[in-house]
């Protein structure tokens, strides 16, 4: 081969070889990420995400217990033989209980811009409802944390629903009440005792109504007993308080045995309080991000979270109630994925919704 048809095909070659080059990076993503506060037109031509701010929800359990006295208690142990019985209304509070749990808030200060600089496609970006990142070509992740759903209810205790016979409302005194009441209870004994020695002269059809009979009789037996001995009614009732970790403890509530849970303001009950303890050795060298070694070397990748573990006490004046150990993003540090990972849509990308936290990085499986 002469010279000119060498020197002829090699610049054949290289041509091809700037043609493809140059096809390759007009069609290569560029996908990028800058924070919004470096963007002066952050809210256009982009996807804005946050990273969330941990919230730490505490659950507290009490018993309310209500004490109701009875119309006769005084007759109890003369016609029913029964002396331990309600002498005083009352209502007494204890707690039985607490839990700690964390669930999330979208923290404004770290907000993102996910943008390409050659118009290309982004990839598919899980955002929650407020706007914190969940994952990259992932399903949306929902929060772990239900909202927490006070139960409260106090009930109204009394004796209006005991279904008293003509009989008993007909009598003039409170002590021939009492006795026309207690014959009403033998006469339900003697009912019961009846159907179950055979003796009742009324079939019924089956087994099931037998059983619905006599557990109508127990309740009415209850109710009528509990005309002389009272009633001792014990409602759960549960409190939710959402706080951020802090350095200092704080009172969420404050609580007596008479009225249960206060304000935290109301200084005549002993405080709920939550310490916090963060551990920050989680953290890892970086440059922080407007440092002016990172200005030299800007930062393009996907923000997320390497959160700090947090010990959390609650106690009720000294007494610790519950601890644990969580992972919230208040301590942490936000670290930076390869910016790569965005212009290759075989990545998965899963991110904890609570603290920020990355979870999962993995190729998406395609049947070819």
């Amino acid at each position: 081969m002469s010279y000119s048809m060498v020197k002829r095909t090699l610049f054949i070659a290289l041509a091809a070889m700037t043609t493809i080059c140059s096809f390759a990076k007009d069609n290569n993503k560029s996908v990028r990420v800058v924070s919004v506060s470096q963007d002066v037109d952050a809210a256009n031509a982009g996807v804005i995400y946050a990273l969330p701010k941990t919230i730490i929800r505490v659950r507290v359990d009490a018993e309310l217990t209500i004490e109701k006295v009875g119309p006769y208690y005084k007759y109890s142990n003369k016609y029913l033989n029964i002396s331990d019985v309600v002498t005083q209304d009352s209502k007494s509070w204890k707690i039985v209980s607490a839990s700690v749990e964390t669930t999330h808030a979208i923290d404004y200060t770290k907000r993102y811009k996910i943008f390409s600089d050659n118009g290309s496609l982004l990839p598919n970006v899980n955002l929650s409802a407020d706007g914190i990142l969940t994952g990259i070509n992932n399903s949306l992740q929902k929060s772990c944390c239900a909202e927490g759903q006070e139960q409260a209810s106090i009930p109204n205790v009394d004796f209006y629903d005991v279904p008293l016979d003509q009989q008993v409302l007909t009598k003039t005194s409170t002590a021939a009440m009492a006795e026309q009441v207690a014959q009403s209870i033998y006469n339900i004994r003697a009912k019961r005792l009846a159907i179950l020695g055979g003796e009742e002269s009324t079939l019924l059809p089956d087994a099931g109504s037998y059983d619905k009979v006599l557990a109508e009789l127990d309740r009415l037996e209850k109710q009528h007993v509990e005309l002389f001995v009272g009633k001792r009614v014990v409602v759960k009732v549960t409190k939710y308080f959402d706080l951020e970790p802090s350095n200092d403890a704080e009172v969420i509530a404050r609580f007596t045995e008479k009225d249960g849970f206060l304000s935290a303001m109301d200084l005549t009950g002993k405080p709920i309080y939550v310490e916090f303890a963060t551990d920050n050795s989680s953290r890892v060298n970086a440059y922080p991000e407007g440092s002016k070694q990172r200005k030299s070397a800007p930062l393009f990748g996907l923000r997320y979270c390497i959160p700090a573990v947090t010990l959390v006490k609650v106690l009720d004046r000294n007494n610790v109630l519950t601890e644990a150990k969580v992972l919230t993003s208040q301590g942490g540090q936000v670290a930076t994925l390869p910016v790569s990972y965005l212009n290759n849509d075989d990545i998965q990308i899963q991110f904890d919704i609570n603290t920020g936290a990355l979870l999962n990085v993995s190729t998406i499986k395609t049947n070819k």
